[in-house]
């Protein structure tokens, strides 16, 4: 068992799920373009839900490499859009003209029900919203197709309707979440944001939201890259 400082391990707290995303844009808005190649990265407020987006080439050849090689939008050139709580709809990011461009955006919400995080996400070409097979094309690197097709340790990816703003999404089922997490951090002193980062370790991997091991280091944990 984890000798963890949060109230309900393995679940989160509403308080401690905003506390760690708070923690987490800090650490990110502290490393830039350094580290990190995201599009953009925000918090808003009402829900709270911690927004990530990317860009890359439509190029089926890059589901086989990281979102190193696929960016194509450094976080560090917009600065402008690392807002603690920024709640401006206009600050949202805009779909690439560029036709052979894809987006994705996720999203990082804590489920009422499963008491654990959620990510939420939708895959873009041109404006228009791909489906489950671009999706499975484009995000989840071949080594985690078949878990994740066949229910694995993160739940399987279900479509439904964002819980904060209603719209259609794509989800990550957070059916076996808190089973996975128990089982990562047994030994580990976890607070909310080392949760938040294991748990992105976990899930992320699985759908190409990856960030460098530098990140892990100062919270004590260990890359999860692989991570089944």
């Amino acid at each position: 068992m984890a000798a963890s400082t949060l109230s309900i391990f393995p679940f989160l707290a509403n308080d401690e799920f905003a506390s760690a995303c708070c923690a987490f844009l800090d650490r990110v808005r502290a490393a830039r373009s350094s580290l990190v190649n995201w599009y953009s990265i925000r918090l808003q407020s009402a829900g709270p839900v911690l927004k990530i987006s990317q860009s890359f080439r439509n190029d089926p050849d890059l589901s086989q490499h990281g979102v190193s090689a696929m960016a194509t939008h450094p976080l560090g050139d917009y600065d402008s859009q690392l807002e603690v709580c920024e709640e401006d709809s206009e600050a949202l990011v805009r779909t690439s003209d560029t036709y052979d461009s894809l987006q994705v955006d996720y999203d990082i919400v804590l489920s009422a029900t499963y008491q654990v995080p959620v990510l939420y996400f939708v895959l873009r070409q041109a404006g228009k919203l791909l489906g489950m097979e671009d999706v499975y094309r484009y995000l989840v690197p071949s080594q985690y197709k078949k878990n994740i097709q066949s229910v694995g340790i993160m739940g399987g990816i279900s479509f439904g309707y964002h819980p904060v703003s209603g719209t259609p999404a794509f989800f990550v089922h957070p059916c076996n979440t808190a089973d996975a997490m128990k089982n990562i951090a047994s030994g580990r002193e976890v607070g909310p944001e080392a949760y938040l980062i294991i748990w992105l370790g976990l899930v992320g991997n699985c759908l190409r939201l990856q960030f460098p091991g530098e990140l892990f280091a100062t919270v004590g944990i260990p890359r999860l890259d692989g991570t089944d």
